[in-house]
């Protein structure tokens, strides 16, 4: 099955691991993959209007329509947000994959980073521990390299190279 999200946000995330893939707004399209579709939840994040269409007669509309280009455009988008993601989870120390998430988190629409405490964000997408993530914010915070107000992300100034 594809989903289309017409209007609103998502929360994608893979049922395996409970990890968060990101944070999709509308217009979306999803279940290209279905090796991968099958993985995911698909969590509302504000009011959303979703369609959902069997993989076949998706495809067969593309035949029809002749909307290869636009499909091949489409998949070249989710694989590089792939591509991001893996670097980002894969990230050689616990600070970088933390500063990934940070500037993840920053481009965000603000109706998102008032939604989410910068420690949940990361913990959500990272197998970091809550007492790792609150440390290195607490000690980002207070050398002034980010601002936070009420754990939500305000900005970010510069991040150190290392922590």
């Amino acid at each position: 099955m594809c989903q289309f999200i017409r209007n609103g946000t998502i929360s994608i995330e893979n049922q395996e691991n409970n990890l968060s893939l990101g944070i999709a707004s509308a217009p979306v399209s999803l279940g290209f993959t279905s090796a991968l579709s099958e993985k995911l939840l698909l969590r509302a994040l504000d009011e959303c209007e979703v369609a959902t269409v069997p993989l076949d007669t998706v495809m067969a509309r593309i035949e029809e329509k002749q909307l290869w280009e636009i499909m091949a455009r489409h998949m070249i988008i989710v694989t590089n947000k792939l591509f991001i993601q893996n670097e980002m989870a894969t990230a050689p120390t616990t600070y970088d994959m933390l500063c990934y998430q940070l500037q993840a988190l920053a481009k965000e629409p603000e109706s998102i980073r008032q939604q989410i405490a910068a420690y949940q964000y990361i913990q959500d997408r990272t197998n970091l521990s809550r007492s790792s993530v609150m440390k290195m914010l607490a000690a980002l915070k207070k050398g002034g390299y980010i601002e936070l107000e009420q754990g939500k992300l305000l900005t970010i100034k510069h991040l150190p190279a290392r922590f």
